[in-house]
């Protein structure tokens, strides 16, 4: 990861960078959490890690620690940090991709810390870093049947666009909040 993700805070939250150095233990400290999703077509797009829970109930801390170390190693328009709450216990992950003035941002939060407002809560962070720093056009991929990463996108001040992408994904934008 490039030296210029910071360590983004809010009033509950942190979300630390991932990098190559402890990419294997926030793996293991969320597998039972987070699973990975294939990586989306096309050069924007936060992808490879945020498809929440595995449908078999784990995600394989294998291939978790694999994504994290690729994601990690990319270079500076792909972020990935791990969303820690205010005791220092892993939440969930946050991701950032990069490209010219437009980003794609994605979380995942573990099944026991949902509907708490930690989603938009870091969401909000990571987009207001990126709109301020990277002078970016934020944007979410959200699923068309999926009302909580609707109302997350709403919550975080996104609004849904025309456009579709694969597989029943829709580009949501955020407003510019000032």
């Amino acid at each position: 990861m490039g030296d210029d993700a910071p360590t983004l805070t809010t009033s509950r939250l942190h979300a630390v960078p991932v990098t190559l150095w402890n990419a294997a233990f926030v793996a293991e400290e969320l597998a039972q959490q987070v699973a990975l999703a294939p990586r989306p077509v096309g050069p924007l797009g936060v992808g490879g890690l945020f498809a929440g829970p595995d449908p078999r109930g784990t995600a394989e801390p294998a291939a978790l620690r694999r994504e994290l170390r690729y994601r990690a190693a990319a270079g500076r328009n792909v972020m990935t940090w791990v969303v820690r709450g205010s005791d220092g216990r892993a939440i969930g992950l946050l991701g950032a991709d990069t490209r010219g003035r437009r980003a794609a941002v994605a979380v995942s939060v573990g099944p026991g810390f949902r509907r708490r407002g930690y989603g938009t809560e870091i969401i909000r962070a990571v987009a207001g870093w990126l709109e301020t720093h990277r002078l970016a056009l934020v944007e979410a991929r959200v699923r068309t049947a999926d009302v909580a990463a609707r109302r997350l996108a709403q919550a975080a001040a996104f609004e849904p666009t025309r456009v579709m992408a694969a597989d029943g994904w829709q580009i949501w934008c955020r407003r510019p909040v000032r």
